[in-house]
């Protein structure tokens, strides 16, 4: 049985995506990649990966927040019998652990643990402000990232959970099964601004204009309305340098 398993959903991540799959491939038995009708380099990259499979679903062109659910509240139930753990993951974020992350999944597993819960969140943002940062990896040496408060999100449990019933943007959840016994360890990162404000206010732009009718009635995305200045000035709340939280 393999450790761990993921599900990563994308669309258009060619920027990210290698550095997300480098990071997971280094614990996951299997990597599924839910991908939303990429017309970027996305699928490729995922071809470079042995352990990496593509699924297509299309929207039709929409940002459809019922559709991801579905994915997030489903895919990782064909991991029973296969994984001890799943993680349901969007292609920025990354759940960090110093001595490893195979090593905190020992741990969970050792201590009965269906749940991995991390308690410390941050926004991961580029110290360049409008442009990408220089470097992405998580390194105590890294000085081209900054961090901010988040909320996180819990993204690994145990595939022998009955369900976890995300809500939309997965921040919320009510899992239900046999035992929710938590293990808490490691740093859940959202690498939403590495890229600066530039890109994200041009990848707002696409998704705010995408947006399926029924997030519209339910007001799901609107933080894509957000523009240039909002998001310039939203840089302003990474303060932390990643080399101080990895100290």
């Amino acid at each position: 049985m393999d450790r761990l398993w993921i599900y990563i959903l994308c669309y258009n991540e060619e920027l990210l995506l290698p550095f997300t799959l480098d990071y997971y491939s280094q614990f996951a038995g299997r990597i599924f990649v839910y991908d939303n009708m990429s017309t970027d380099a996305s699928r490729d990259i995922c071809k470079q990966y042995n352990n990496v499979t593509v699924i297509p679903f299309d929207t039709k062109g929409f940002v459809n927040d019922k559709a991801f659910l579905k994915i997030k509240n489903n895919a990782w139930k064909a991991a029973r019998n296969h994984a001890r753990y799943v993680g349901v993951i969007d292609t920025d974020e990354i759940i960090y652990y110093k001595e490893g992350l195979d090593v905190l999944l020992d741990l969970a597993f050792d201590a009965g643990a269906s749940i991995v819960k991390q308690s410390i969140a941050y926004t991961v943002y580029s110290s360049k402000t409008t442009e990408p940062a220089d470097d992405f990896s998580l390194t105590p040496t890294n000085t081209s990232l900054l961090c901010g408060p988040s909320g996180g999100k819990i993204s690994l449990f145990s595939p022998a959970l009955r369900d976890v019933n995300y809500r939309p943007g997965a921040h919320q959840w009510k899992p239900k099964g046999k035992s929710l016994s938590e293990y808490e360890g490691g740093i859940w990162f959202h690498f939403s601004h590495i890229f600066g404000a530039k890109i994200i206010a041009q990848r707002y732009a696409d998704r705010i204009a995408r947006l399926s009718s029924e997030n519209i009635r339910h007001q799901w995305g609107t933080h894509y309305s957000l523009k240039y200045d909002d998001i310039v000035e939203q840089m302003q709340f990474g303060r932390v340098k990643l080399v101080d939280i990895l100290a």
